[in-house]
């Protein structure tokens, strides 16, 4: 883990516009990277699993979305590791150009018509690879933020955790942007490229932006009172293992309802013809819109209220909607249960993001606030759309069941776990 150990040589004190961006600036490429896969599911199933049918085809795809999530938990365990002993800056410049790398070389892969297996292969090795940098992005990226300001952590949180919703509309607008330029069969054997060859230009602006941030001035007075753990992760499970398995849960359940909305419904309306693959992106950006807004209400007023508040607000909302969502088969109705799960998903994102920075110690932080995100995302997240996509091929109105599931957890976890929003980060 000494790729990057250089620190840059102006030396200056960070602007909050700084900070703000170095945080955001490699959290974008990450969600970038993961979702122009899902807004380009019907392309790559096309492309990689042509010989199947289109249904299975779909069910693979899914499924090859769903493996690009596995290696989230080892990229938490490497990266909080190092982030925790020797700082959270280096750590951010590598899980970037992990990223930017990952994503960009997935437009190259030639199709399964060209080398077969191989190119399956080829492309779920990619999707490991940006799962272990996302593994370690998210906490260094949210930990930089929160550990330079330290007081309205839910407002300041949002920036981050808008980076879901940026990252989002940006894949989806490109591949809107494509599909509209592009007829149908270019888009089959080169425009899907297009959006994932983007990422290499913005790894090249994101790396020049954090390279200048410095390390975060938490951190450094851990570090000169040596607070520093020599096994991070030894040390969060043994004191810790009870805010490591609330966080899971809950971020599994913000993840799961996540997923459900923006990768299973448009492509299970999609593959039935009740929308066009056009409307399925429109729906999606309107999603990220709702995102990006509502992670900004939602942070400021948790910053207020607490955390658990709006976390049980946004779970309620997801289980009331989520079978009228399956069952309105309308291209409006689609379009506002998208819209509704935007809103959903965003005024519990922020609190959770906070909720999982602040109650791990300073010692352990990143690996814990890590451990926690990508357990839930990797494990119960991530395999939304495909479970839920196997479940729904068994019977329709499984579709929203595993989901469900994990909602009716988190309110059992939410009534457990403290509230956070006034511990001082800086003292733990």
């Amino acid at each position: 883990m000494i790729l990057i150990m250089i620190e840059p040589k102006v030396e200056h004190k960070n602007t909050p516009h700084e900070i703000i961006g170095a945080s955001m600036a490699g959290t974008i490429l990450e969600w970038y990277g993961i979702f122009i896969f899902s807004s380009g599911a019907i392309y790559i199933s096309s492309v990689f699993y042509p010989t199947v049918s289109r249904a299975v085809s779909i069910l693979l795809t899914l499924l090859t979305f769903a493996l690009g999530f596995l290696l989230r938990p080892l990229g938490a365990f490497v990266f909080g590791h190092y982030g925790d002993r020797i700082g959270r800056k280096n750590m951010l410049l590598i899980t970037l150009l992990i990223s930017g790398l990952s994503t960009g070389f997935t437009g190259v892969i030639p199709g399964y018509a060209s080398i077969g297996i191989w190119a399956v292969i080829i492309l779920v090795i990619l999707r490991l690879i940006l799962g272990f940098g996302l593994g370690g992005e998210w906490g260094g990226a949210m930990l930089l933020t929160l550990e330079n300001f330290r007081t309205k952590r839910g407002f300041w949180s949002s920036f981050v955790q808008s980076t879901v919703g940026i990252g989002l509309l940006l894949g989806t607008a490109v591949f809107l942007v494509v599909e509209i330029i592009l007829p149908q069969k270019l888009m089959v054997s080169y425009g899907w490229r297009i959006p994932f060859l983007l990422a290499f230009l913005i790894l090249i602006i994101g790396f020049v932006i954090r390279y200048r941030i410095s390390e975060t001035p938490i951190f450094e007075a851990a570090k000169a009172e040596k607070r520093i753990s020599g096994l991070p992760a030894r040390d969060v499970f043994k004191y810790n293992w009870k805010e490591v398995l609330a966080g899971t849960l809950l971020a599994g359940s913000s993840g799961n309802f996540f997923y459900f909305a923006i990768a299973l419904l448009p492509t299970v309306f999609e593959s039935k013809g009740i929308v066009s693959v056009t409307m399925g992106l429109i729906a999606t950006a309107i999603f990220a819109v709702m995102d990006i807004v509502f992670v900004f209400i939602g942070g400021s007023i948790s910053d207020r209220y607490g955390r658990r508040t709006m976390l049980i607000t946004a779970n309620a909302i997801a289980l009331v909607i989520i079978y009228p969502a399956i069952y309105v088969y309308n291209p409006v109705a689609f379009t506002v249960f998208l819209a509704i799960f935007g809103i959903a998903h965003g005024i519990s994102y922020s609190p959770l993001g906070a909720l999982l920075s602040e109650v791990f110690p300073t010692s352990t932080r990143y690996t814990g606030s890590s451990f926690s995100y990508q357990f839930g995302n990797a494990f119960i997240g991530g395999p939304a759309p495909y479970a839920s996509d196997a479940l729904g091929t068994i019977s329709y109105p499984l579709y929203p069941v595993f989901t469900i599931i994990f909602i009716v957890i988190a309110f059992m976890t939410i009534a457990k776990i403290r509230e956070s929003k006034d511990i001082d980060i800086a003292s733990t």
